[in-house]
């Protein structure tokens, strides 16, 4: 009897499956590419910008088809395609024309070849793996969108001088404010699975009543302007900037 009310959900929840909207989506999200591999070998991107693949409406059978976006580290793309749970076929891909330095153009090719002819797949919840059959990329370190909520809050910078650190608010709507420690600024952020850059900031002019909170200042102003990637962890939040260091933020505690 086990066995045959085993055999019996297993079909069920196989037609399941089968119907268009029957699965919930599987793989959405930004995934980061951890490894390349074509017929020129085998790569892993380095850099504050690797290759990206987002992915929006990955269910089995869907009519309508699973949205495609991403970067090569230098340009966007976009475009659709029909993903299974094992196989996965895409459109063309639109790209953006930005001039890329050598070795970016270079990774960029191999990435876009290989992505555009892709027809297996496996995946876990960490990882995602697409191939050719010879050829495979390899993508990790996804962010989901929920995920990326846990940005939307009011940040303090760790380690900071003087009584009133600077401050990082994130809102929903893609708008950025906070304090440098003695000016306020706004302006606005956009966000791609792990990436985060902030458009030129607003700030009032107020002189600040020292030379180190005006040297904090302008340090500040200026992490801000090169913050490329950032990790949530707990309470704490790590900016990367475009050369690979991390500055720490903290989120206040009952709003202390």
């Amino acid at each position: 009897m086990k066995r045959r009310w085993l055999i019996l959900a297993l079909a069920a929840s196989e037609a399941a499956l089968a119907q268009p909207g029957g699965a919930e989506p599987f793989a959405d999200g930004t995934w980061t590419l951890l490894r390349l591999t074509d017929a020129q070998g085998t790569v892993t991107p380095q850099g504050a910008d690797p290759p990206t693949l987002t992915l929006v409406g990955t269910r089995v059978s869907t009519a309508e088809g699973t949205q495609v976006s991403g970067s090569t580290g230098c340009n966007r793309f976009t475009g659709r395609g029909a993903f299974t749970a094992n196989t996965v076929r895409l459109g063309p891909l639109a790209s953006t024309r930005r001039a890329c330095t050598p070795e970016v153009s270079a990774l960029e090719a191999r990435y876009l070849n290989v992505l555009s002819r892709v027809r297996g797949l496996s995946f876990s919840p960490n990882l995602l793996v697409l191939s050719t059959g010879r050829e495979r990329l390899v993508f990790g370190n996804r962010v989901t969108a929920l995920d990326a909520s846990r940005l939307f809050a009011e940040w303090r910078l760790v380690g900071a001088v003087g009584d009133t650190p600077p401050t990082l608010r994130l809102e929903p709507g893609g708008q950025v404010g906070g304090t440098t420690g003695c000016n306020t600024f706004r302006g606005t952020y956009t966000l791609e699975g792990n990436t985060l850059r902030f458009s030129p900031l607003a700030t009032t002019r107020r002189a600040c009543p020292s030379p180190e909170l005006q040297r904090q200042e302008t340090d500040y102003l200026r992490l801000l302007e090169d913050v490329r990637r950032y990790r949530v962890t707990g309470s704490l939040l790590t900016l990367i900037l475009e050369d690979g260091t991390e500055r720490t933020f903290q989120r206040p505690v009952n709003g202390g």
